[in-house]
């Protein structure tokens, strides 16, 4: 959330921009490099999650106990995200991730002295699983952390402001008023009579603000599933309720790309495609590579989507991907969600798409059939 205050904003987004600024463009991880961190990042997760797990409870390190289990999962989302960087050169985004990082800790009461720490030993972690010259190379992003460790944590991540009838909403779902919330959205929809406006408005934005809230520990994961479940159950309602346009032909796959939780949105641009005439497939999350590419060859769709969200599951996107044109090079692939926007380039050239909004989608969906006619 952008605080008040324009000077101390703008002073932030000065030294934001002057990391970036710092970023060496001449950093280098070969494709060994990454393959050798791809193979062995399991042991070393494991080995960086044991040096934290084998603290003995002292006055410094209480904070670090009391968050373990919190810790121990960024830890592997960290490493997860280490591999988009390197394989994709992605050094401006992984220096958000890094700023949100420390974010999520500072809000837990974690200091720089932990954030230092942590990259320290994810380092000695390289050193104990790759040799040189490859670990050279792997360990030059977090070196570069290490030392700015300090200006890291004087950054926000600054984020859009809701606007007052989203908030309205989203107290709504943390109370769970689910029934009122539900009349709000019919108030909404009459108003702008557009499922478009809702989603832009009001679903979509919420969405966001209850990660950001939980990532800033303004609320608990049980608050956090209340309110999901609850949106959740108010745009089904919605869609499933009003009239559909004429039903299509062609039928839609949407599916998260394997290891992607996060499959609301997606599940929202199902229905919404849905609710344009389109026969949609919703498969969701969880699924894996293997069991992706054998329901297409069983029953190819007229076009798949893949939705992916963190930049941590773009290596699992361009396999899916890859595996997909081996076994069925006929098919035609979209691609959405906000991981695209730090890398566009990069899967622009493997996929038939990457629409940026719902209409978007929709409207790339009716020329494609428009030229197969």
């Amino acid at each position: 959330m952008i605080k008040e205050g324009k000077p101390e904003v703008a002073k932030m987004s000065a030294i934001h921009q002057e990391l970036k600024d710092e970023i060496q463009e001449s950093w280098q991880v070969s494709e060994a490099a990454v393959q050798l961190f791809k193979e062995s990042m399991p042991n070393i997760l494991a080995l960086v999650n044991e040096k934290f797990r084998l603290e003995k409870p002292n006055s410094d390190n209480h904070v670090i106990l009391q968050n373990l289990d919190f810790l121990l999962d960024a830890h592997r989302h960290f490493g997860k995200t280490l591999l988009a960087a390197y394989q994709f050169r992605l050094w401006h985004s992984l220096i958000d991730e890094a700023i949100c990082y420390a974010q999520s800790v500072r809000s837990r009461g974690l200091d720089e002295r932990y954030f230092s720490r942590m990259l320290k030993t994810w380092i000695i972690a390289l050193h104990s699983y790759i040799r040189p010259p490859e670990v050279n190379e792997l360990t030059q992003p977090l070196a570069w952390f290490s030392s700015n460790v300090q200006g890291l944590f004087q950054l926000d991540i600054q984020e859009e402001i809701l606007s007052h009838k989203a908030s309205e909403l989203l107290n709504l779902l943390l109370k769970n008023e689910r029934d009122n919330a539900g009349e709000m959205i019919s108030s909404f929809s009459q108003e702008k009579n557009s499922n478009e406006a809702l989603i832009n408005e009001l679903f979509l934005p919420i969405l966001w603000e209850i990660g950001r809230l939980w990532r800033d520990n303004q609320i608990s994961v049980a608050d956090e599933h209340l309110a999901v479940a609850n949106l959740r159950s108010i745009y089904q309602v919605y869609f499933r309720s009003r009239p559909s346009e004429k039903r299509r032909n062609q039928e839609i796959t949407v599916c998260c790309v394997p290891g992607e939780e996060h499959e609301v949105s997606a599940e929202l641009l199902s229905l919404y495609l849905e609710s344009r005439g389109w026969p949609v497939n919703f498969i969701g999350h969880s699924t894996p590579e293997d069991e992706i590419i054998r329901m297409m060859e069983r029953n190819t769709p007229f076009v798949l989507i893949l939705s992916v969200i963190l930049i941590s599951h773009l290596p699992a996107l361009v396999s899916v991907v890859q595996g997909l044109r081996e076994h069925i090079p006929s098919l035609k692939i979209l691609a959405g969600g906000s991981a695209l926007r730090q890398a566009k380039e990069i899967v622009r050239e493997i996929v038939d798409g990457m629409p940026d909004s719902f209409e978007e989608c929709h409207d790339m969906l009716s020329d494609m059939v428009n030229a197969h006619a």
